[in-house]
């Protein structure tokens, strides 16, 4: 059996490395073996697939005649996904050395130390500004490059990394580890980019910046374009990982140069605040010298097992945070402040401005927050005043200059009516925010509706904002269940709507009813209650009756979540409104439970095992192990821990499986697993 495994191991390292010599002697004109180096590998391929012709996959480069390359080979209409094997979560930012200071004393207390109790070691890293990259290599070749994307699943770069002259094809390394996921940015160094941009005609365009340059190339659906652009990656993590360790950052560092990769230009080992504080103060003074952006610093924690005892919130780890330098500021005019009304009813001001560049992007709107703060910073229409984009990120106004007043500015008043429908506002209790108290505010109706429709809940296709704006208007819909009540002869009574475009609407809603429940869930627009709190819900809380029924104290339970969230969904769901929109819902035919066979009670085979599921299966889709599981009486988490019954682990099992040998938890095949269910 490992004399099979080690060949079929062989023959996917043959085709990627054949793979990536193909490439690089027809699309780059740039070979790096001879011919006859390449035929020797190629009958190698050949000879193997013989022996299993089952394994000869659709793209083998034995099933190109000839080995000729088109354009189709690289071009599509989008990218195709992958799904992360350990998510790439973001970090938890920290504004400056007080709020770094804070994150030191919690690490502190989640690990429990005493005031006698050293500080744990960290290391202090760039942390660049481009766009986040993983890059997985198995037994030392290429195998497959993604995006971030979500965190759960990103698209496939894989072409476009190839092209990365600092992305190694192979690693330099005579025993490789059997597999490793490296994460790094990719960039564009300040000079590249300066002399790519002039090189781009004006109808081309020019991009603002080396971070949407290096964003924007890596997402090319064909690698030719970002062959001729000079992109760079540096790594700074790992993912998943087998037959090695690197869970100590100085020994990444060793290993990426070791390999190929271009050195870490950056990092040091400290401990406490004040040392933060000192490498936070050197970096700024020479951040504007450096060869590419950076906007900030990456923190660790070193040592797996004091990472594990800090543990993981929902999209961000405990053990790490980003200490962000100060943004770029510019100075503007405050033309006018106007009121946006969102799906919460909240009303935010937001500040209209003469177009200023800030930090390489045009700003010509920021938020303004609430009404405490204009009033804090005494903001009047018609001011200059200073902008920055705080994190890099979101256009914020500073303060005003006082001294440019000349006495045509004007102090803004906040309504006491909402803008949209004239209904009145309040301001909740401990509430510096105000809120349109009206449920049937339009503003309010398009914004449910809006979220509810969107991508990343039930993804209604064809629903897009002005076609929910003439809905709206025209009064066929006042919520989200609304939706499953049209017709085609309302639809297409309506601007630019025929009867075929109104027949694929409902048809389209008619496909949405079928989304997960965690969708649908999201899709309510619970406050704090994002894509992935969804999910973790539904993993512990099966169906909508029994979240109705759910405490504080049960929802607070759940990893992840907490006492806010916890109350936020109560509050919610405690509410006549949304109820009688659930009972619409679940009319209409959408899913309002976890799509899964009930458990058979304590003669189950699992009854009241915690399992998790990793890796690839031989013949089981994660889904399908996961709903044998639940139909076993077990309940499947998606992280190892002490509470941890059963590993059931496939093909790329990497760091679960590690974590579950070293805690002594059972670990299952899928055949051990088969059989176990089926006692």
């Amino acid at each position: 059996m490992s004399s099979e495994i080690n060949d079929l191991r062989r023959i996917r390292a043959l085709s990627a490395k054949l793979h990536q010599h193909n490439f690089r002697y027809y699309i780059l004109d740039d070979p790096q073996i001879s011919d006859a180096e390449y035929d020797v590998l190629l009958r190698e391929l050949q000879n193997l697939e013989a022996l299993y012709p089952d394994a000869i996959s659709h793209d083998s480069p034995t099933q190109k005649v000839g080995v000729t390359w088109t354009p189709e080979d690289f071009v599509a209409d989008k990218l195709p996904s992958v799904e992360h094997s350990v998510p790439m979560l973001s970090l938890e930012n920290a504004m400056g050395p007080d709020e770094v200071r804070d994150w030191v004393d919690r690490v502190r207390k989640g690990l429990a130390l005493g005031e006698e109790d050293a500080d744990p070691l960290l290391t202090v890293e760039y942390k660049f500004d481009g766009a986040a990259i993983s890059i997985l290599y198995e037994d030392g070749v290429l195998i497959r490059a993604a995006t971030r994307g979500d965190g759960m699943t990103g698209e496939d770069v894989t072409g476009t990394a190839r092209t990365i002259r600092s992305v190694p094809h192979q690693l330099q390394d005579d025993s490789p580890p059997t597999l490793i996921e490296l994460r790094g940015e990719v960039i564009l160094k300040n000079a590249d980019f300066e002399a790519f941009n002039a090189s781009r005609s004006q109808e081309e365009g020019i991009f603002a910046n080396p971070r949407n340059a290096a964003a924007g190339t890596l997402r090319q659906l064909d690698p030719r374009v970002a062959a001729t652009r000079p992109l760079d990656v540096f790594i700074y993590g790992i993912g998943d990982q087998e037959g090695i360790d690197l869970s100590v950052q100085q020994n990444l560092v060793d290993h990426i140069q070791r390999w190929g990769f271009l050195p870490c230009p950056f990092l040091r080992e400290v401990q406490g605040a004040d040392a933060l504080v000192e490498v936070y103060e050197e970096v700024m003074e020479v951040r504007e010298t450096l060869p590419f952006d950076i906007d900030g610093l990456v923190i660790k924690v070193q040592g797996a097992d004091l990472r594990d005892q800090l543990g993981m919130r929902a999209r961000s780890p405990r053990w790490a945070i980003a200490l962000k330098f100060p943004a770029r500021q510019e100075t503007t005019r405050l033309v006018d402040i106007q009121i946006q009304v969102g799906r919460t009813g909240a009303l935010t001001p937001v500040a209209h401005l003469e177009p200023v560049n800030v930090g390489g992007v045009t700003v010509s709107r920021a938020g303004l927050h609430n009404p405490k703060e204009i009033a804090r910073k005494d903001l009047r229409i018609g001011d200059h005043v200073v902008i920055q984009r705080a994190g890099d990120v979101i256009p914020q106004v500073v303060k005003p200059i006082d001294s440019l007043r000349d006495g045509q500015q004007v102090p803004f008043q906040f309504p006491d009516k909402c803008p949209e429908c004239e209904g009145p506002v309040h301001y909740p209790d401990e509430e510096i925010i105000p809120y349109c108290d009206n449920l049937q505010c339009p503003a309010q109706i398009r914004g449910r509706i809006e979220h509810f429709a969107s991508r990343r809940a039930l993804d209604i296709d064809g629903l897009g904002e002005k076609l929910i704006d003439q809905l709206v208007t025209e009064n066929l819909i006042t919520r989200p269940a609304d939706l499953y009540q049209l017709t085609v002869e309302q639809i297409s009574g309506l601007d630019r709507m025929a009867v075929k475009s109104a027949e694929n609407l409902l048809a389209s809603l008619e496909v949405s009813k079928n989304r997960p429940f965690s969708r649908v869930l999201h899709g309510m627009g619970i406050p704090h209650v994002g894509e992935r709190v969804a999910e973790l819900v539904i993993d512990e809380i099966e169906n909508i009756d029994a979240l109705l029924e759910a405490t504080e104290e049960r929802l607070a339970e759940i990893e992840g979540l907490g006492e806010i969230i916890a109350r936020s969904i109560v509050e919610f769901f405690a509410k006549n409104s949304v109820q009688e929109e659930i009972d619409l819902l679940r009319k209409s035919g959408l899913t309002l439970h976890q799509d899964k066979v009930e458990a058979t009670g304590a003669t189950a085979p699992l009854f009241g095992l915690t399992v998790v599921i990793t890796g690839t299966l031989p013949t089981l889709s994660r889904d399908e192990a996961k709903q044998r599981v639940i139909a076993a009486g077990g309940k499947v988490v998606g992280s190892v821990s002490n509470k941890t019954d059963l590993l059931v682990a496939g093909e790329k099992a990497g760091s679960k499986l590690k974590k579950a040998n070293e805690l002594g938890i059972e670990v299952l095949d899928e055949e051990q697993f088969l059989s176990r269910i089926s006692e």
